[in-house]
């Protein structure tokens, strides 16, 4: 029969830490702290199987960061390495968790080492916590809706482009039917704060877990972001402010909350972790006059929507196409050299949690909406949910061919491939089809 444990753990740092998510400021420090951002830890046991799954409110976290929490969970509370998930809620106001934003990627040069060795230390820690409070429990994965339809998010690069609005909602009780963790997954980037924000804060996730808690502080709540490369609020809101995270964290609380009153529970589900590697494709490395010629091409389209006083959500998209050329040209000057330290980020880790008759994929990459409704269309398991930035990071959006071929940030900025995001989304399939045989 199922036991389960549930911690949280907080990992806000002690001194000013620059938040990460935007290219500039290159002085965003942060100067309060809005809300605590955490560590939230679930534990699963059944039929000698364990399982964890831990999600963070930073960025991201590395792929070397990621080894060596799971290394050390697995020496402190004998999970299996390859059975621990570790996810970030995506949060561009959080500490930078790796090296300078924006910068050609480098694991050997984090801005805050002695700060990560603590968010470990906290992570084990959590789940440690979870372990020695266990009870029995059963457990539920199910769904809702919650979409532009509210306000609440959609596509970013059209505003009535492909999303998607499903809730998932994964919830452990106990014997007396008490729900005791609360895991969200949601296709919607965390950016209601934007770079004038310099407030600590897991943006809108961390409504979410206020909305369940005001009524019992006891539950632990995490989050973890789906295919949301093209998804955030920017056609849908009316403002980048606390106000507008607190009213979509809210939105969406209270439809996990409808999802958690029509679940039906397992007290001896078959949980099991899967997992394969898959390089994907990269792109060449633009010529440097190339990519200075796109960069000035960028730079002129944003400025002539900022002096033709365009609307907000072009100016900002062509603000981001700007981002991406920067970073191209940067990569362009840099050379070959600029991918030796994108290649500690490969393979990347595909991962399939089993629990019951639900299915967690786990990929690092920030992906096109896209290729998370083909994944769930094509899943063999019908209850499939997809977390991205998940057992490290990949620096860089895996999107569409049509995207490609329109341009602008995301494909700009991206180190990868067109095809790259079916070539994950076929790994995870293949698990998926292999596990169901």
């Amino acid at each position: 029969m199922l036991i389960a444990g549930v911690s949280e753990k907080i990992i806000t740092p002690d001194f000013p830490a620059f938040l990460t998510g935007y290219p500039l400021p290159l002085d965003r420090y942060h100067t309060d702290v809005h809300d605590d951002i955490k560590a939230h830890c679930f534990y699963l046991q059944n039929r000698g199987v364990r399982l964890a799954i831990v999600t963070l409110d930073l960025c991201y976290y590395s792929k070397s960061r990621v080894q060596i929490v799971r290394r050390q969970i697995e020496q402190a509370c004998g999970i299996p390495a390859g059975h621990i998930m570790i996810s970030t809620t995506h949060t561009h106001s959080g500490p930078a968790p790796a090296g300078i934003p924006f910068g050609l990627w480098d694991e050997d040069r984090e801005m805050y080492p002695h700060y990560l060795d603590e968010v470990n230390r906290q992570i084990v820690a959590g789940v440690q916590a979870a372990m020695m409070n266990v009870f029995p429990a059963e457990i539920a994965i199910g769904h809702g809706i919650c979409g532009k339809e509210q306000n609440v998010g959609g596509n970013r690069r059209d505003k009535e482009g492909l999303t998607d609005p499903q809730v998932w909602v994964t919830a452990i009780r106990d014997d007396a039917k008490a729900v005791r963790g609360i895991l969200v997954d949601y296709a919607l980037h965390p950016t209601f704060l934007h770079a004038e924000n310099r407030s600590l804060s897991a943006d809108y996730p961390a409504y979410i877990y206020e909305y369940f808690q005001k009524n019992d502080p006891a539950v632990i709540v995490g989050f973890q972001m789906g295919a949301s490369g093209n998804q955030s609020s920017r056609h849908f809101r009316s403002g980048q402010t606390f106000a507008e995270a607190r009213r979509v964290g809210y939105a969406l609380a209270s439809e996990a909350q409808r999802v958690l009153a029509r679940l039906e529970y397992d007290s001896d589900p078959q949980l099991f972790s899967m997992r394969a590697d898959i390089s994907p494709a990269l792109k060449p490395i633009p010529t440097p006059e190339q990519a200075a010629q796109d960069q000035q091409n960028a730079e002129k389209a944003y400025q002539d929507s900022v002096s033709g006083h365009k609307p907000y959500p072009l100016q900002r998209t062509l603000e981001c196409a700007l981002i991406g050329a920067n970073r191209r040209l940067l990569i362009a000057q840099a050379g070959e050299k600029a991918l030796d330290g994108y290649r500690a980020l490969l393979p990347f880790e595909i991962m399939v949690l089993g629990i019951g008759a639900g299915r967690i994929v786990g990929v690092p990459c920030e992906m096109f909406v896209e290729f998370g409704l083909r994944l769930k269309q094509e899943s063999p398991c019908v209850l499939t949910c997809l977390a991205t930035t998940t057992n490290g990071a990949s620096n860089g959006y895996l999107y569409t061919q049509e995207a490609f071929a329109e341009g602008g940030y995301e494909p700009m900025v991206s180190i990868f491939a067109p095809e790259a995001g079916d070539q994950v989304i076929d790994a995870a399939l293949g698990l998926l089809r292999k596990e169901c045989l």
